[in-house]
């Protein structure tokens, strides 16, 4: 069933058009709104309304927001299968997974039904998958995943990412910044590499404990490129261990040594803030521990 979000216009919302209240509201893309106005999913004080309605102070507006496959006019592509994946948070806009590492977030041909994505269409019959935030298969921790249309159009750089990592390689800084755009390295293969020309990418690395030869990591991203904290790691000569594609120490762990460990925003749908932590996985504590 679709999601019906109400809102009462305020004095100062007053005398701005149906679609531009909704545009500032709700942060609601032109292509949802043209997808609202075509279903006649927004109604003021109980009726029908146009998106150019001038709303007055004290007026009530529903929107019903596609949820499923059959009111977002998709066909569904997903195979439901439970992965038994722990949710960190969850209401009736979004849910925070706590990802296990070597899990895909999306199917592929290689992995048709045992992804996260899988087990988002088991755990909620029919509802469109729409994932926020992505990890690599070998990352653990947060995704942010959203049940309707309204909240799958959030804006990802408004979403506050925390992540932790380790490294067996000296770190010659407390803090650091990395500005240093990237692509990839050579047209259809996976690894990328820091080269100019390339999409702008900003993370915000600390050090924050030491164990033996392993320091461990935090980052804060201002963009999300694919494999950023990677490459910007090995970038820095600290490659994550277990990180084979870019010079990470093997043998070490299994994957690269990397955890999505906090996420939070402020939903547009509520106006709520969303917050959630994933704990550090054991095979990070295991490597901590040595």
């Amino acid at each position: 069933m679709a999601r019906t979000v109400l809102l009462t216009v305020g004095a100062a919302a007053g005398k701005r058009s149906l679609a531009g209240f909704l545009r500032s509201r709700l942060c609601a893309s032109h292509s949802l709104l043209v997808r609202l106005k075509a279903n006649a999913a927004v109604t003021v004080n109980g009726a029908p309304a146009r998106m150019d309605r001038v709303l007055a102070g004290g007026d009530e507006v529903a929107v019903r927001i596609p949820e499923t496959w059959e009111e977002s006019g998709e066909e569904p592509s997903l195979i439901p299968r439970a992965q038994n994946v722990p949710v960190l948070f969850e209401d009736e806009d979004f849910a925070v997974f706590d990802k296990p590492a070597g899990m895909p977030s999306h199917p592929s041909r290689c992995h048709r039904d045992d992804t996260l994505a899988n087990d988002f269409a088991a755990r909620y019959p029919g509802v469109v998958c729409r994932t926020v935030t992505r990890l690599d298969a070998g990352t653990s921790g947060c995704v942010l995943a959203a049940k309707n249309m309204l909240a799958g159009a959030v804006d990802r750089a408004a979403v506050t990412r925390i992540y932790y990592g380790v490294t067996d390689r000296p770190v010659p800084f407390s803090r650091r910044t990395v500005s240093a755009p990237i692509e990839r390295e050579v047209p259809e293969q996976p690894r990328r590499t820091v080269r100019p020309g390339g999409k702008p990418a900003v993370t915000h690395m600390a050090r924050v404990a030491s164990a033996g030869p392993y320091t461990l990591l935090r980052f804060r991203l201002e963009t999300g490129r694919t494999h950023q904290i990677r490459v910007h790691c090995a970038h820095e000569g600290i490659p994550l261990c277990g990180d084979a594609l870019y010079g990470g120490t093997e043998g070490v762990l299994a994957r690269p040594a990397l955890h999505a460990a906090f996420l939070s925003l402020v939903s547009p749908v509520t106006g709520r803030r969303i917050t959630a932590r994933a704990p550090l996985p054991k095979d990070l504590k295991r490597l901590l521990g040595r």
